[in-house]
């Protein structure tokens, strides 16, 4: 699978660069990255801390006719683990975006995205060579198409469709984790001002897994939202509705419930930005034993450019997920899989909130046109009624260039 994706860029990125004239760009730059990580496996004990060595090299690419764009950006990660009592030492994970955008006529347009993702997290065995954490690799697809129609010089209407794909490597994750996602929907806009746009929405979602058929379920959507602009500094979002998921398996409890969603930008000056936001809905479970949560996630980042040359970027959020003992899915102690774990509680399945909290900062300087220094921290902490909690730190410097 990874010689595929890693062709595929290849052979896409060749194809691109092969039909560009001299109005279009390929790029290729490179990040080279030093990490200490102190708690590899995510694990609330007997830590695991380690020395990463991180090598990335990127190739993006982009034709532009009057009607026509395509972009391709395709991402390796060759890394090196320092400790020894990771399993894999070496592993190389793959990242390809592609887009394109097309103008069918002055009223109808077309979009379609395409993102790949192969992620290698290798098992874990202690000095005993028991398994500790399985094999977590994982294959990971997301297709989006749109179509967008101008009825009317200040109404729009579009018409969305996704699939999504999970794909565990480790049969036992495989089983309760492999799913995928097939959803639709429509989107009408309607501008009332240069500073207003309201809009109309139904989406349609059907989430069915693999094995694991009993978490499988289908969600309805209808609401609405506003875009506005309180000036050129201010800019904000808000939408909302209401929700109905049914389950397959009958013994489960359906759900109806609101959701909203709201962000806001705001300028303090060219150089000093602020964007803050939270959301509220029901959502996929994280954790394999139930069919469902609601997950409630607020964020804010800032973006401050101390000079010509010096960029500040902060970053912090919160994801909440509510766990309901009338949708489990999968009777018995609680299962945890994702997130770099696979233990057991021992507790039976039970109502239950589970928290991530995240915080992160990066300082990142321009040495000339061409080479950056980044120097970077992130901490993530999990405080759960469900599975066992973690808290983790990263540190890094990493050098970029552009080509």
């Amino acid at each position: 699978m990874k010689k595929t994706i890693a062709i595929a860029g290849v052979v896409l990125a060749g194809g691109i660069a092969w039909g560009m004239g001299s109005d279009n760009l390929i790029s290729v730059n490179n990040s080279l990255r030093l990490q200490w990580n102190d708690n590899y496996y995510q694990s609330p004990t007997n830590k695991t801390a380690t020395g990463v060595i991180i090598e990335q090299p990127e190739v993006m690419a982009n034709l532009s006719r009057e009607n026509t764009y395509l972009g391709l950006h395709y991402r390796p990660s060759f890394i090196w683990y320092m400790n020894s009592d990771i399993e894999r030492r070496q592993t190389v994970q793959h990242e390809l975006d592609a887009n394109w955008n097309q103008t069918i006529s002055s009223r109808i347009t077309f979009s379609l995205m395409e993102t790949l993702r192969r992620g290698v997290q290798p098992e874990m065995m202690d000095r005993n060579n028991a398994l500790m954490f399985p094999d977590q690799s994982y294959f990971e697809n997301t297709l989006n198409g749109t179509v967008g129609i101008q009825l009317r010089e200040y109404t729009r209407l579009d018409g969305s469709g996704r699939f999504y794909y999970m794909h565990y490597d480790t049969e036992a994750i495989a089983t309760n984790s492999d799913y995928n996602i097939v959803s639709g929907g429509l989107a009408l806009r309607q501008e009332v001002s240069k500073a207003t746009t309201i809009s109309g929405s139904f989406n349609y979602d059907n989430a069915s897994y693999r094995q694991a058929s009993v978490r499988s379920a289908t969600t309805m959507s209808v609401g609405g939202g506003v875009d506005h602009s309180f000036g050129p500094r201010l800019l904000s979002t808000l939408s909302g509705g209401y929700q109905i998921k049914s389950f397959e398996l009958t013994s489960i409890n359906g759900q109806n419930s609101p959701y909203g969603n709201f962000s806001l930008t705001y300028l303090f000056d060219p150089r000093l930005r602020l964007t803050a936001g939270a959301s509220y809905s029901l959502w996929e479970a994280d954790i394999s034993n139930y069919a469902s949560q609601e997950r409630l996630s607020t964020y804010a980042s800032l973006g401050y450019d101390i000079s010509a040359r010096l960029s500040l970027y902060v970053s912090g959020g919160a994801t909440r997920g509510k766990y309901r003992a009338d949708q489990v899915a999968i009777p018995g102690a609680v299962i945890i899989e994702g997130a770099n774990q696979t233990s057991v509680t021992g507790q039976p399945v039970a109502d239950g909130v589970d928290t991530i909290y995240q915080l992160s900062a990066r300082l990142s300087y321009q040495v000339n046109r061409h080479n950056w220094i980044d120097l970077g921290y992130a901490y993530t902490t999990l405080n759960s009624d469900l599975r066992p909690e973690f808290d983790q730190n990263l540190y890094d410097i990493g050098w970029r260039i552009s080509f």
